[in-house]
C-alpha cells in the first residue's frame, strides 16, 4: 500500500465515517434530558452557579468576601505582631482622604456642570453617544486585528 499524505488520509477517514449509519439515541434519552432541564430550572438561585445569581446578590457576595478576606489578613498580621491597630488606621488614612478629596471634586464638578445641562441639545448628546460607541467599536477592531497579526499563529 502506498504511503498517504495527511490530507489523503483525512479524506479517506472522512469518507469511511460518512458511510457509517447514524446511531440511534436510546428511547428514554429525550425524557431524561427534559427532566434534568426542568430539575435545574426549578433550583433556587443560591443552589445554582455564581453566574446565575442575581446581580445585587453577586455584588453583595463580592463585597462581603473581600471584606472578610481583608479582615482575615489584617487580623492575622495583627496577631502575629507585625503591626498595631494604629498602624492599620494610618495605613488606610491616605485612602480615606483620597476618597474624601474625590467626593469633594465630584461635588464641585457637578455644581459647575449643573447649570449647563439644561442648555445642551439632545441632538448633541446623541452625537456624543454615537462617537463614544464608534470609538469603542474601533478599539475592539484594532485590538482584534493586532491580536490576529501579532499573537495568533499564522497558518
Amino acid at each position: 500500500m502506498a504511503r498517504l499524505t495527511p490530507e489523503q488520509l483525512e479524506q479517506k477517514i472522512h469518507a469511511v465515517l460518512r458511510e457509517q449509519p447514524p446511531r440511534r439515541a436510546p428511547m428514554s434519552l429525550e425524557s431524561r434530558v427534559l427532566g434534568e432541564i426542568a430539575r435545574r430550572q426549578a433550583l433556587p438561585w443560591w443552589h445554582k452557579s455564581y453566574a446565575y445569581w442575581p446581580q445585587p446578590m453577586r455584588l453583595t457576595f463580592l463585597v462581603i468576601a473581600c471584606g472578610l478576606a481583608a479582615a482575615a489578613v489584617l487580623g492575622s498580621m495583627h496577631l502575629a505582631g507585625l503591626f498595631s491597630a494604629a498602624a492599620i488606621t494610618s495605613f488606610f488614612e491616605p485612602i480615606t482622604s483620597a476618597v474624601a478629596t474625590l467626593r469633594a471634586a465630584g461635588s464641585s464638578l457637578g455644581e459647575l456642570v449643573r447649570p449647563l445641562v439644561p442648555t445642551i441639545s439632545t441632538q448633541w448628546l446623541y452625537v456624543a453617544l454615537a462617537v463614544i460607541g464608534a470609538s469603542y467599536a474601533l478599539l475592539v477592531g484594532v485590538g482584534a486585528t493586532a491580536y490576529r497579526f501579532l499573537w495568533h499563529p499564522q497558518r
